[in-house]
């Protein structure tokens, strides 16, 4: 399934059919119906960030789900294994081979192929590599250890946090020290980041820290943009796309609000400090 939280996010910034198949992986067709329900239901940034997981997919039901008896079910682990074996095999190369096997069962499109493989990707938890595009991304979050920093005047030392950005597609690092992790840090450091990057990133991917989202009822699976990090977001026109829970590899697609101040990181263009 599509992920349409990125994609409504995305037509929600005013940004092009081409440039949100480029940018989430997905059709036109995927496209067209998140635009319609958005359309139809009257949803803004607001109303998305708001939404959980749940009553999102509850949108976009998917047919295709149902896997008919009358097809002939790919072996994906052959697949798997072939992929493992040459890495310039692609998905493409394994339906074509299965279309062109013997069998008296219907065979599946390739649209509907790739849909399949990747339930069996989820399911059996593959991990594959992932490419970048310049300027696309920004992932952020703060280090797992602390820092000492001696104070001279009270003669002490105090714990610092790191922050840490990174641009994936040129490992690109940004780190800043601060003395707590509340969310006036938080914004701060992200203002930083932008100043050094000297641009805006489309999108910027936080880890589910805290100072980034929250859970609207305890144990519930979905978190939402806190306010003061979507109100950054809002003035520096980027979308906060948070990796899902307990689901480290997304690091490497809730809200967003378009701004005409944006400035892509393909190029200087640094957008006025951030004092909400």
């Amino acid at each position: 399934m599509a992920d349409y939280r990125a994609i409504m996010a995305l037509l929600l910034q005013g940004r092009s059919y081409r440039q949100i198949v480029d940018a989430v992986g997905c059709s036109h067709r995927d496209v067209s119906a998140a635009r319609k329900t958005l359309d139809d239901r009257g949803l803004n940034a607001g109303a998305l960030a708001e939404m959980s997981d749940v009553e999102l997919a509850g949108l976009f039901p998917d047919g295709r789900s149902k896997v008919s008896a009358g097809y002939d079910l790919p072996d994906f682990a052959q697949v798997v294994k072939s992929m493992k074996a040459n890495p310039h095999f692609t998905l493409l190369q394994s339906w074509r081979t299965y279309v062109g096997a013997r069998s008296v069962l219907r065979k599946y499109g390739y649209a509907q192929y790739c849909h399949l493989f990747g339930r069996y990707a989820v399911k059996n938890d593959l991990v594959a590599t992932l490419h970048h595009e310049p300027g696309m991304a920004m992932f952020v979050d703060w280090a797992g250890d602390t820092i000492p920093i001696a104070d001279a005047v009270a003669g002490r030392s105090v714990k610092a946090y790191l922050f840490v950005a990174v641009l994936p597609f040129s490992g690109y690092v940004f780190c800043q020290a601060f003395t707590d992790m509340r969310s006036e840090a938080w914004v701060n450091a992200h203002v930083n980041a932008f100043s050094f990057y000297q641009g805006i990133p489309q999108i910027v991917v936080p880890d589910n820290t805290l100072t980034a989202t929250h859970r609207k009822t305890k144990g519930d699976a979905a978190r939402f943009v806190n306010d003061k990090y979507r109100h950054m977001a809002d003035h520096y026109g980027t979308a906060i796309v948070p990796a899902r829970v307990r689901s480290p590899r997304d690091y490497p697609e809730d809200s967003v609000i378009p701004s005409p101040c944006r400035r892509p990181l393909v190029g200087p263009g640094f957008v006025g400090p951030y004092s909400g």
